[in-house]
C-alpha cells in the first residue's frame, strides 16, 4: 500500500521545550492510526507538524509524496483534511457554505447535515451554534474532502471527539472505518475508547505501538461535482461590512477631520494631492477586512493549509479606496483620473503590506505580543512620494 503520511526525523519545540526529538511515523492507505496518551505529551504538535502549522527544527512532514513542510523551509500544499482543537471555523460563515468551501466541490450538504442532526441549521450562521455543533462543523470539514475523493488522500484530526455526544462520536467511528475502506489515511489523536478501538494501530507516548483488528467499514463515495464557487472573503466581507466598518469609516474619519482644519480649494498644489490621497492611505492602514475575521477559533490555521493566499476582500479595498478618493476630489473640485486611480491603488499596496505584516506574526503562541505594526508608519513614504509626483 502507499504511503499518504510520512513524518521523518521530527524535531519540534515548543517555547524552550522540546516535544518532539527525531520522530518516526509513517501511515498507508487505508489505514487509521490514533495517538494516545497524557495532555501536553505531543500528540497535538504532531498534528500541527505533520499540517506544516509548526517551524521544524529537523526532519520533514509529508502527505501524498508532497513536502507539506521541512526543517529547511520548504513548503507545499496538497489536498487533505485537517481538524485542530481550536474548530478554525468563522461565525459569519453559514453552516452548508463552509462545508461546500472545505470540499471545493457540489454535493448533498442537506443530508448529510441530516445524518449528524444539524440539517436544519444548513442556512445558519455558525456563531449562531451551540459548541457541540460547532465542533461537529469543524470534524465534517475535514472528513468531507475524503468523502467525496474517489483517490485516497490523508485526514489529519486533532481530538475531534472533543464536544460530541454519544450518537456522533458512534457515527465519527463508523465514518472513520468507511473512509479507511476506500482507501484514505486518518491520523486521529484522541482520549476515546471508542475511537481508540477502530484504529488499525494505537501509538501511545511517550512511545508505544499496538496493533488492532478493528472492523472493515464500507466506503460509499458522495457523489459531487467541481465547483465554481470562489471569492470567498468578498462574500463575506459582503455578509458582514467588514470593510466599511474597518477600513470606510476610517477613511471617512480623516476626511472629517481634515475637512475640520482646512479649506481645500485654498491649498496649494501639493497639499491639494495630499488632501485628495490621504482617506485612502488611512483606509489602507487598516489592511484586508477578512483578517479580523480569519483570527476567529484559530480560522486562518485551517486556510493556511488549504490555500496559499488566504481569503481577502483586497478587491473591495480597491474599489472602497477608488471611492474615497472620488469624494475627496469632489469636496476639492479637482477631478483627474490618474489622481483617483493613484488613491485606489496606494490603498490597496497598504493593505496588502499592512496585511502581509500581519499574517506574518498569527502562527506565533502570542502574536499581539510582537510589534511589527511598529513598521507600519513607514507606509506613509509612498503616500509622500506620490503626492510629490502628481503635484
Amino acid at each position: 500500500m502507499a504511503v499518504l503520511i510520512k513524518l521523518e526525523d521530527l524535531t519540534v519545540r515548543r517555547g524552550r521545550k522540546e516535544v518532539l526529538n527525531g520522530w518516526n511515523l509513517n501511515i498507508d492507505s487505508a489505514e487509521v492510526v490514533v495517538l494516545s496518551g497524557e495532555n501536553g505529551c505531543g500528540k497535538s504538535t504532531v498534528i500541527e507538524a505533520a499540517a506544516g502549522l509548526l517551524n521544524l527544527e529537523n526532519g520533514s512532514s509529508k502527505i501524498q509524496n508532497q513536502t507539506i513542510r521541512d526543517s529547511e523551509g520548504r513548503r507545499g500544499r496538497t489536498n487533505f483534511g485537517l481538524c485542530l482543537q481550536n474548530d478554525c471555523v468563522m461565525g459569519d460563515e453559514l453552516v452548508g457554505e463552509k462545508l461546500l468551501d472545505a470540499a471545493q466541490a457540489n454535493f448533498d450538504v442537506k443530508s448529510l447535515l441530516d445524518e449528524w442532526k444539524l440539517g436544519h441549521r444548513i442556512n445558519d450562521k455558525i456563531a449562531f451554534l451551540s459548541g457541540g455543533q460547532r465542533r461537529k462543523i469543524a470534524v465534517l470539514s475535514a472528513l468531507v474532502p475524503a468523502m467525496i475523493s474517489a483517490q485516497p488522500i490523508a485526514v489529519l484530526l486533532d481530538e475531534p471527539d472533543s464536544g460530541l455526544d454519544d450518537d456522533s462520536i458512534e457515527i465519527l467511528v463508523q465514518l472513520l472505518r468507511d473512509l479507511a475502506a476506500g482507501g484514505h489515511a486518518i491520523l486521529v489523536t484522541s482520549h476515546n475508547q471508542k475511537i481508540i478501538n477502530a484504529a488499525n494501530r494505537v501509538i501511545s507516548f511517550p512511545f508505544s505501538e499496538k496493533k488492532q483488528s478493528p472492523i472493515i467499514g464500507t466506503f460509499n463515495k458522495l457523489e459531487s461535482k467541481k465547483s465554481t464557487t470562489k471569492n470567498i472573503g468578498l462574500r463575506l466581507n459582503i455578509r458582514t461590512m467588514s470593510g466599511f466598518a474597518n477600513n470606510g469609516i476610517a477613511g471617512l474619519l480623516v476626511l472629517g477631520s481634515m475637512l475640520a482644519f482646512v479649506t481645500p480649494n485654498q491649498l496649494g498644489s501639493e497639499m491639494l494631492f495630499a488632501f485628495i490621497l490621504a482617506p485612502a492611505l488611512a483606509a489602507g492602514l487598516n489592511g484586508d477586512p477578512i483578517f479580523k475575521l480569519l483570527q476567529e477559533n484559530r480560522a486562518h490555521a485551517w486556510w493556511y493549509v488549504r490555500k496559499a493566499t488566504p481569503p481577502n476582500a483586497f478587491a473591495h479595498v480597491f474599489l472602497g479606496c477608488g471611492l474615497l478618493t472620488i469624494l475627496s476630489s469632489a469636496i476639492a473640485n479637482h477631478w483627474d483620473a490618474i489622481v483617483i486611480l493613484s488613491g485606489a491603488t496606494l490603498g490597496l499596496f497598504t493593505a496588502i503590506v499592512v496585511t502581509i505584516l500581519s499574517h506574518a506574526t498569527l502562527r506565533l503562541a502570542r502574536p499581539n505580543a510582537v510589534m511589527l505594526r511598529l513598521l507600519t508608519p513607514i507606509l506613509i513614504l509612498p503616500w509622500a512620494i506620490l503626492v510629490s509626483r502628481l503635484s
